[in-house]
């Protein structure tokens, strides 16, 4: 899968933008607030329908606009096909389209598949809990759109379960309100709980191995799944439900005390282990650095085995976070396997690629396309 040519109207700083991209390597240079973010932004957003950068997308409307739009014409092993995305501010809407045809969000969901490395993906390892269930959502919705639905209804009822907590006031008494709430989170939270185990299962292996090639097999990585009920391995729907149900009696006076859930899929945590020790405290900078570049690998390889096809890969000046020896094995991994997008301010950075790719210079949202650069 590749993206053949890309355009954007009113994106950002984007006035009007038609680029036609390279097969497999795009490198975009330019000074810092030019608009390189920018780009990844809009092609990731093209992917998912949303921004990484922010929860509103009036904020990825150029000043003095109304809307933008992205046009994305991909190659799959389907064919050509062109995705279409509109935001409007007002009327507010967002319409979604592939090849002429209007499609529903969910519809739409799963036709391009994005891998995203940042710097601040660096804070997997070291941040809160939030930030790593987030990661494991992220690749679980790329490959089941519907997931993200699921996400947001269990979300609903989490907020509408807590409410009437605090509204009981310390109540422990039986409530057919709250017992109803109680089988609806049990049930939506045991789904996301067995696509997690799943995900987790895939990716363990997967940056395992690879995270075994990167640190010349000095190191082991063990992911874990920590969650707030007693879990067996492979258990299913109706087992993790069951769990569930028996773990939120067991909170009920706690819960009635606080006004709010304390078990569930929000409050679980995702471990890393590095030759049995927690990564979260005992890593060193040089094993996160090496711990994410192995996550990123293994979902790109998760990508592919679940869909059928290679991923789009932004890469977003991760190379001023990676040492030498770290830029050398990412570039090995990912050349000649998927198209990448890769920003940096300095050509320089990007010679360790072997394989011919296109060099575009970027200054205040205008890109010029330069010679074929190796």
């Amino acid at each position: 899968m590749h993206i053949e040519s890309v355009q954007l109207h009113n994106f950002r700083n984007f006035g009007w933008l038609e680029l036609s991209l390279d097969k497999w390597l795009n490198f975009f240079v330019g000074e810092n607030a030019q608009g390189k973010r920018n780009l990844l932004e809009a092609l990731f957003y093209a992917a998912t329908g949303r921004s990484f950068r922010t929860r509103s997308d009036g904020e990825l409307v150029r000043w003095g606009q109304d809307g933008f739009e992205i046009i994305v014409r991909i190659v799959h092993k389907r064919g050509a096909e062109q995705l279409h995305l509109l935001y409007r501010q007002s009327p507010k809407e967002k319409l979604y389209g592939s090849n002429g045809l209007q499609l529903s969000r969910t519809e739409y969901l799963g036709r391009l598949y994005p891998v995203l490395f940042t710097p601040e993906d660096l804070a997997i390892v070291k941040g809160s809990p939030q930030q790593r269930r987030k990661f494991f959502d992220e690749q679980i919705s790329k490959i089941y759109p519907l997931y993200e639905t699921e996400l947001k209804r269990f979300s609903r009822v989490l907020r509408q379960r807590n409410r009437l907590l605090r509204l009981r006031q310390g109540e422990v008494k039986e409530s057919p309100e709250l017992e109803s709430w109680n089988e609806q989170f049990a049930a939506l939270g045991a789904r996301i709980m067995q696509r997690r185990l799943f995900a987790l299962r895939r990716l363990s292996l997967l940056s395992r191995l690879t995270h075994r090639r990167l640190t010349g097999g000095e190191e082991t990585l063990m992911l874990l799944y920590r969650a707030t009920i007693p879990l067996q391995r492979e258990a299913g729907e109706a087992e993790i439900k069951s769990g569930i149900l028996a773990a939120l009696r067991e909170q009920e006076r706690q819960e009635a005390r606080l006004g709010q859930t304390l078990v569930g899929p929000h409050r679980d945590d995702i471990q890393f282990l590095i030759n049995g020790k927690s990564a979260h405290l005992y890593a060193s900078q040089g094993q996160q650095r090496t711990l994410v570049l192995a996550l990123k690998l293994a979902e790109i390889e998760f990508i592919r085995s679940e869909s059928g096809e290679f991923p789009l890969l932004l890469l977003d000046d991760v190379f001023s976070e990676l040492d030498g020896k770290r830029r050398k094995l990412l570039v090995e991994s990912v050349e000649g396997k998927v198209q990448t997008m890769v920003t940096a301010t300095a050509a320089e950075r990007f010679a360790l690629f072997r394989r011919q790719g296109r060099l575009f210079t970027i200054t205040r949202g205008e890109v010029v396309p330069g010679e074929p650069y190796r």
